[in-house]
């Protein structure tokens, strides 16, 4: 794509649009949205108000009582219709909204209607779309809307919703303007040459560019963090057969999902599940035990899938059975474990008599943190949930929104960064002014994409296509 060049959407902003935006299912009540130019009067060819005739008439933001009928005029359902006049509302166009009772038929069948009435099912995320597309919202919200709907945790929730108030936004626009700015004053010594003969004498030049580049480093660097936040973080419970792995699998979970038994070897998958450690998104893996003497191919395969997902783990959670003494088991699983992988050492069955000798851990394991846990008695499981909190600094996560947490914004700007650290390198090395300002000129419609000023509909589309609607 030329990246001085805007594209405009493929999408028809002239048709009007409509969607189940609840989900589908049973409940209290389900929403219908409705939206563009011909919202009013599809509305008004199913659905008679009881307080008003004229649909033309509504006042926007407000709610009105009617029953939606179908074409032969059998009632369908009594609704709440809600009316939003363009350019205040989430689209920026006219948009009804339709809350009728709950239920797949109902919801099903009203949505028919629209569609018979002129309307068009929208696509997914095509709401979002014509928001982003009318100015209501850009890119960087845009994203954060699937975000703060997917959000499996209270951290990923509030990255998503200071994202979708703009905060991440206005940081990129700033970095934008920053490099347009610089970009503009070396244009206009190279438009004026003999009234600014000294420009590689002017320092300010370089601390502004070099001042640029660590901020873009510094978003960059936080990615992996903030990615931690919105996917959750792999904590693999590994150990040796039978120290009670699954039972802290499903202590942790708050139900029974792993098969437990004395027996060794139950396990012999791993399984894997979402959950909100201390209010942090984790997805919880617990596997099949290591160091088990068996010549059956199914403990085997086990074994290896275990060895396998450990090389993902961004924690392991390492299970002792504190009820027996320290085994040379125990001690072979340490060692796959990855030294540079933070882990927590969770002693179980703190409920039963201890022949566990911790000074032995703790020369294994070192100075690890070390938790006496009980899946019976819960004993420790709290201090679990803080200390996972605790690794991950969950406190300081996001800092006045600026915490990136989608590839795409990682990509761009390391690609704005590189053409930022070769315009730094050229005037450096005091070369051609018209070298510097065309890496300045990349840099800057580089981060004009990131925020949607310059975009292709094949952008859209592999943002948008996220959505399941909205």
């Amino acid at each position: 794509m030329n990246k001085n060049e805007s594209f405009r959407s493929e999408v028809d902003t002239e048709d009007t649009i409509a969607a189940i935006s609840t989900p589908i299912g049973e409940g209290g009540i389900a929403v219908l949205r409705l939206s563009g130019p011909d919202a009013f009067r599809i509305a008004s060819r199913i659905t008679r108000l009881r307080n008003q005739n004229d649909f033309s008439a509504l006042t926007s933001h407000t709610i009105h009582v009617g029953d939606v009928s179908d074409l032969s005029g059998i009632t369908v359902d009594q609704v709440l219709i809600s009316v939003f006049r363009k350019p205040h509302s989430y689209t920026g166009e006219d948009v009804i909204e339709i809350s009728s009772h709950g239920g797949l038929g109902v919801s099903r069948r009203i949505l028919s209607l629209l569609i018979q009435s002129g309307a068009r099912h929208a696509e997914p995320g095509e709401f979002t779309k014509r928001a982003f597309l009318n100015g209501k919202l850009d890119l960087p919200q845009a994203e954060a809307v699937l975000d703060l709907i997917k959000s499996k945790s209270e951290k990923s929730m509030q990255v998503a919703a200071h994202q979708l108030a703009g905060r991440l936004s206005v940081k990129f626009k700033n970095l934008k303007d920053e490099i347009m700015k610089i970009y503009a004053h070396m244009e206009a010594y190279l438009d004026f040459p003999d009234e600014h003969l000294e420009i590689y004498e002017d320092q300010e030049f370089m601390q502004r560019l070099t001042q640029v580049e660590s901020e873009i480093s510094k978003l960059i660097s936080g990615f992996e963090r903030g990615a931690l936040i919105r996917e959750g973080a792999v904590a693999v419970l590994v150990g040796r057969a039978n120290v009670g792995k699954s039972s802290l699998f499903n202590a942790l979970l708050e139900r029974d999902h792993a098969l437990v038994s004395e027996h060794p070897g139950t396990t012999r998958d791993r399984l894997e599940e979402s959950v909100s450690l201390n209010g942090v998104a984790v997805r919880l893996v617990d596997t099949a035990g290591l160091g088990l003497d068996s010549d059956h191919p199914l403990d085997r395969l086990g074994a290896e899938r275990t060895k396998q997902v450990l090389t993902r783990a961004d924690l392991y959670f390492y299970v002792l059975d504190g009820s027996e003494p320290l085994t040379e088991a125990d001690r072979c699983v340490f060692q796959e474990l990855d030294p540079d992988t933070p882990r927590l050492v969770l002693v179980n069955k703190s409920d039963l008599p201890q022949k566990i000798d911790l000074t032995l851990v703790e020369k294994m394991a070192g100075a690890t943190k070390r938790i006496a846990v009980s899946t019976k008695t819960r004993e420790g499981l709290d201090s679990v949930e803080k200390k996972f909190a605790e690794i991950f600094h969950t406190g300081n996560i996001f800092q006045a929104g600026e915490q990136i947490t989608r590839l795409r914004h990682k990509q761009t700007l390391e690609s704005a960064l590189q053409s930022l650290r070769q315009a730094i390198q050229s005037y450096a090395e005091r070369k051609s002014l018209e070298l510097v300002t065309f890496e300045l000129q990349d840099a800057l419609n580089t981060m004009k994409e990131l925020i949607g000023e310059i975009y292709s509909e094949n952008l859209l589309d592999i943002i948008f296509s996220e959505f399941c609607i909205g």
